[in-house]
């Protein structure tokens, strides 16, 4: 369900002052990751807007760590008013989420959780819990939209997902599939990760096996921006061990649209565009610090629009790699023979 999330924060609030006492645990995931490197940023700033604190913990892509990393701050001598929590799994954290909510500690997720919070919720009316995210079935839907205008009719897409497992990741792919359901774009989704490493080895795997099996490639969509990165990486490695500097033109976009990371890639001709995603630490501290002022509690779901970068209007299929002007890009992944395009059913999979 969508909720407003400006309409929501915009509704007048007591104004009673939040002091410095109060504080929010912070828990997200990678300290390399530009984006959330940013979510980190945007959280402090926000939180001292309101007199508020932040402590920050990065846990890694480890489950486990990530829950004795709060666990020992639920058990510590100062417990945090509030945590905000970017989860490695996706389901879990139920158990912590309840024995934060009995300590009267808030609980905000900035990734979709499959965890029942509802019963949660439920036995502790005056707490907020809750997910604060982008809608990824939308980011899903912008991707399937570039896609469609990037892409020639009964084009090929290599499309490179996180780990599927996640929600996220999920999500992204139904959206592609349900913009391009009727279409003759044909959708190769590919497992990887959700580091540039991941995103380097998946691709070349992929590509070296497509090489030998003589088959056309239009474009490769990523799920993140990193993983975009290795599969520019990829494309300049295979380009080199099969003598093809074609296979280095095939199209690459990415997703996150960060300012400092994957916006300047597009600018500067690397991918062909991104989905910006709406960071959600500022909302969330927002939300919170509403919560602590004036005891109104945040809806069970906010959920943040992203945007295409650059907009959806913009972007046009690339001239065909022979210089002929024509249906879009492609490549024919041959031994210098091209191959002809196979029809292609409707958003099928591969």
């Amino acid at each position: 369900m969508w909720y407003p999330l400006p309409e929501f924060l915009a509704r007048p609030a007591n104004r009673r002052r939040v002091t410095l006492a109060h504080r929010i645990a912070l828990f997200l995931v990678d300290e390399k990751n530009e984006f959330q490197r940013l979510l980190r940023a945007d959280a402090e700033e926000t939180a001292a807007s309101h007199r508020l604190t932040v402590d920050t913990r990065f846990s890694g892509m480890d489950f486990a760590a990530q829950l004795s990393s709060i666990r020992d701050c639920l058990d510590g001598s100062e417990r945090p008013s509030a945590m905000l929590v970017m989860c490695v799994s996706d389901r879990g954290l139920q158990k912590v989420a309840q024995r934060a909510a009995h300590a009267g500690v808030h609980v905000l997720f900035l990734n979709a959780s499959e965890d029942d919070l509802g019963a949660v919720r439920a036995e502790n009316p005056a707490v907020a819990l809750g997910i604060v995210c982008p809608d990824e079935h939308e980011t899903g839907r912008i991707q399937g939209r570039q896609f469609r205008q990037l892409v020639p009719p009964r084009g090929k897409v290599l499309y490179v997902q996180g780990r599927i497992r996640s929600k996220a990741a999920r999500d992204r792919t139904a959206g592609v599939f349900e913009v391009l359901e009727g279409s003759p774009i044909e959708v190769m989704p590919l497992e990887a990760g959700w580091t540039a490493e991941d995103g380097r080895e998946a691709v070349g795997t992929w590509l070296r096996m497509a090489l030998r099996a003589n088959r056309h490639l239009d474009l490769i969509g990523c799920q993140n921006d990193m993983i975009a990165e290795g599969a520019l990486e990829a494309l300049n490695v295979i380009a080199t061990e099969f003598g093809r500097p074609d296979v280095r033109r095939i199209p690459v976009t990415g997703c996150d649209g960060s300012p400092a990371f994957g916006q300047p890639m597009v600018r500067r001709g690397e991918l062909r565009a991104t989905v910006v995603l709406p960071r959600s630490t500022g909302p969330a501290v927002e939300a919170i610090a509403r919560t602590l002022r004036g005891g109104e509690l945040p809806p069970p779901c906010l959920l943040l629009k992203p945007t295409s970068y650059p907009s959806e209007t913009e972007l046009r299929p690339e001239p065909r790699f022979d210089g002929q002007p024509g249906s879009g890009a492609g490549t024919s992944l041959t031994n210098g023979v091209p191959a002809p395009l196979q029809p292609a059913g409707p958003a099928r999979r591969a």
